[in-house]
């Protein structure tokens, strides 16, 4: 059996962190205060003060999230389905379909799309060796798709979220 690749018969496992952490600087934050009270200022030339509020306490936040740390889960697909941790397990039968995104200088994401209204979409970080091990695993369990980023994933990279 030259050449194949040797399939997981119990599963994959590995250790990352939530999302990559991109540490913002000075100039990260004051930009995003300036947008923020534009906004604000906007907003209340236009006479729209509940806008104005949702914009400052929504600038905040940004502020707030954008220094959150992540943290760090254990992750494991097995022939029950998609473990994250201890709390959330995603059966097999719930999955739609499943892609390995690779992106430069960072982690990959396994992006596994589920059969539900409700947050559709999983992004899980992942290593590009420990992806070919899950490929191999899930190649006749569920189909593999192309991922094409949206506009928010596309934002999101731009402004280090």
């Amino acid at each position: 059996m030259t050449g194949e690749k040797e399939k997981p018969k119990t599963g994959v496992s590995w250790r990352a962190a939530e999302f990559d952490f991109v540490p913002k600087g000075v100039v990260w934050h004051a930009w995003a205060g300036i947008i923020t009270l534009a906004l604000v200022g906007i907003a209340l030339w236009q006479q729209n003060f509940f806008f104005a509020i949702f914009l400052l306490i929504a600038g905040s936040m940004v502020l707030v999230l954008g220094n959150k740390r992540p943290e760090t889960f254990d992750f494991t697909i097995d022939e029950d389905g998609c473990h994250i941790g201890t709390a959330a397990m995603y059966p097999l039968d719930q999955l739609e379909d499943y892609s390995i995104y690779s992106r430069p200088h960072r982690l990959d994401e396994l992006i596994i799309r589920r059969k539900s209204a409700v947050h559709r979409v999983l992004h899980i970080p992942i290593d590009s060796e420990t992806a070919e091990k899950v490929k191999v695993f899930l190649e006749d369990k569920l189909p593999e798709i192309e991922h094409e980023p949206s506009l928010l994933e596309s934002i999101a990279d731009i402004l280090g979220f």
